[in-house]
């Protein structure tokens, strides 16, 4: 069977299954008639786990709305009339009224008036029979961030105006129950189970809906989350984003003597040192399998809340990724094949790329996803090349298939990789081993491909080896491939390569010096971008090791901080070391 025999019957396949799935969810999903039942007023206070930026309120007062990567400003109309042409990024976020929590934070009563204002417009104008609208993941944050708005909007409110609102609150709710167990994306129907309950606490008389709801969000917890508390999208933002509503909603709950489902309990003691895994020492997310944001803020707000504060695992087998932690250096590997097409939009052909961070300032990135809707720059970003990882013959370890069917059926171009990858972690008093390895290229060049990382017990010196491996296939297309072991930087890193080639000098924000060296490949300097927390890319640079495979069969390259003279240093013995040739520079 050949390659492209073998991803069409794949495929086709995944096609049929997704089609079968979402039937049978829709057919599943009916709630019993609660119709009679509605939303009567304000109940459990479910506030956000951080507030908004009140400094945008005074903007979105005067009729400047910035949101999805677009500015608008009002010239009299309302927001939800405009008929100029805007991104689809800007229309999600219009209508999932994430920015009533900025108005909240003003905390002022003009803010006030006017955000019930918005709320007013928004009926009048009969926007939620829009088609941005009524999808099933905005419909979700807007549920939840009205319900957690409700003391703030309903303060003082008119009677017509509470009337008005919960009425809304109480139809989106029984659209949510309809929708919610049949949309496509796994990441979308947890988000709307957690609406759901949102809705169903956070009001009073829609108190029959309540063990429905848990029912279906520890439901969807026990099919998502994977046993080492990973989201089955592998995106950490999700992970981050599922967290940052479900700690409140439990808090709350427990704040009023109720009881939490154990299912939901267990979902989030699992998920909270996955959490802590995905996380640089800048306090944000490694920037992995889609991730567009690194969640600072919401990071910290939540691990905050976590009462137990357990050390992150070093391997999450189960999710793929694997995390080394010294001095004050983290290191995160990709050590995961990508995610079926089915359970993510965004997943990576970017088996054992890297991530590497010096406390609070990151070396080594991958390109990672821009936060808003820019569909080349997205595939763009999906590709082996966008990441810090071994590349052979400029081909990814995966194949995107974009055609128009497989972009319905699965919301965006589908992934399929055709290797598979594992990993061991092992620690000692000398440091900490990566040992990983995958077959992505096996069929197209016979060759496995090895990567062993070590980080020193006291985080200033990190080795790692490229190995090429023949894997015994035979009428491979190429046998002798090039190869180009990219280590995108950061665009804080200010990077001079050597005179003589041989050596990149990496210069921190704060003036921290590191040195990289490598041994089997020429090395160079080429430009790169980074995505995440941004409008636009920023320009930055990559270091490239380059070469053919076979000649040699293996690359050893080496990151080391450069100590001031003064400081004393306390790494271990050399003959602690691990014995890996892993010795270059």
């Amino acid at each position: 069977m050949t390659l492209a025999t073998a991803d069409l019957t794949s495929l086709v396949s995944l096609s049929l299954r997704q089609v079968a799935d979402q039937a049978a969810r829709t057919a599943a999903s009916a709630f019993p008639n609660l119709h009679v039942s509605k939303a009567t007023g304000t109940g459990l206070a479910i506030p956000a786990l951080a507030s908004g930026d009140a400094s945008n309120a005074p903007n979105l007062y005067r009729g400047i709305f910035e949101m999805g990567g677009c500015r608008v400003i009002l010239r009299g109309a309302s927001v939800f009339s405009l008929q100029d042409a805007r991104p689809a990024s800007f229309d999600e976020a219009l209508h999932a009224f994430d920015y009533l929590h900025d108005l909240d934070a003003a905390r002022g009563q003009l803010y006030r008036v006017f955000a019930r204002g918005l709320i007013t417009e928004w009926l009048e104008e009969k926007a939620y029979r829009t088609a941005p609208a009524c999808d099933t993941a905005t419909l979700s944050r807007r549920v939840i961030n009205w319900v957690q708005c409700t003391p703030f909007l309903l303060a003082g409110a008119s009677r017509s105006f509470e009337t008005s609102f919960l009425a809304s609150l109480t139809a989106q709710l029984r659209l949510l129950m309809r929708k919610g167990p049949s949309a496509g994306l796994p990441a979308d129907r947890l988000f709307a189970a957690i609406g759901l309950a949102y809705g169903s606490y956070g009001t009073t008389g829609l108190e029959p809906m309540q063990k429905l709801a848990m029912q279906r969000l520890a439901f969807e917890l026990d099919h998502q989350i994977l046993a080492d508390g990973g989201h089955v999208s592998r995106n950490a933002e999700v992970l981050c984003n599922l967290l940052a509503l479900l700690m409140p909603l439990r808090d709350s709950l427990q704040a009023a003597y109720l009881e939490v489902p154990e299912p939901i309990n267990a979902a989030i003691e699992r998920m909270l040192p996955m959490l802590r895994l995905m996380q640089h020492g800048d306090g944000r997310l490694a920037v992995f399998q889609g991730v567009s944001r690194t969640c600072a803020g919401a990071i910290k707000a939540i691990l905050e809340r976590d009462k137990i504060g357990g050390r992150p695992v070093s391997h999450a087998s189960q999710s793929g990724f694997a995390r080394l932690a010294h001095g004050h250096t983290t290191l995160v590997m990709d050590t995961g094949q990508p995610a079926a097409p089915g359970a993510s939009r965004t997943a990576a052909a970017s088996p054992l790329a890297l991530e590497l961070c010096d406390g609070a300032h990151r070396i080594v990135v991958n390109c990672g996803k821009r936060p808003v809707c820019d569909p080349d720059w997205q595939q763009a970003a999906r590709l082996t090349s966008a990441h810090s990882t071994i590349c052979l013959d400029e081909t990814d370890t995966g194949r995107l298939y974009g055609a128009s069917l497989i972009q319905k059926l699965f919301g965006n171009a589908a992934l399929l990789s055709r290797g598979q990858v594992e990993a061991d972690v092992t620690t000692d008093k000398a440091g900490s081993i990566i040992s990983a390895r995958h077959s992505c290229y096996e069929n197209a060049f016979g060759l496995t491909c090895r990567r062993s990382v070590f980080l020193s017990g006291d985080g200033q010196d990190l080795r790692g080896e490229d190995e090429f491996v023949c894997a015994g296939v035979e009428d491979v297309a190429n046998a002798d491939p090039s190869f180009r072991i990219r280590f995108h930087l950061h665009p804080s890193v200010k990077a001079t390569l050597s005179r003589d080639g041989a050596s990149i000098m990496l210069l921190l924000p704060n003036k921290t010096g590191w040195k990289f060296s490598a041994r089997g490949g020429r090395l160079s300097l080429e430009p790169s971008i980074y995505l995440p927390d941004t409008r636009a890319p920023r320009p930055t640079e990559q270091i490239v090791i380059s070469g053919m495979a076979g000649r040699p069969d293996r690359v050893q390259w080496a990151f080391k901080r450069i100590r001031k003279q003064s400081q004393k240093s306390t790494r271990p013995d050399a003959g602690d070391a691990p014995e890996l040739p892993l010795d270059a520079g």
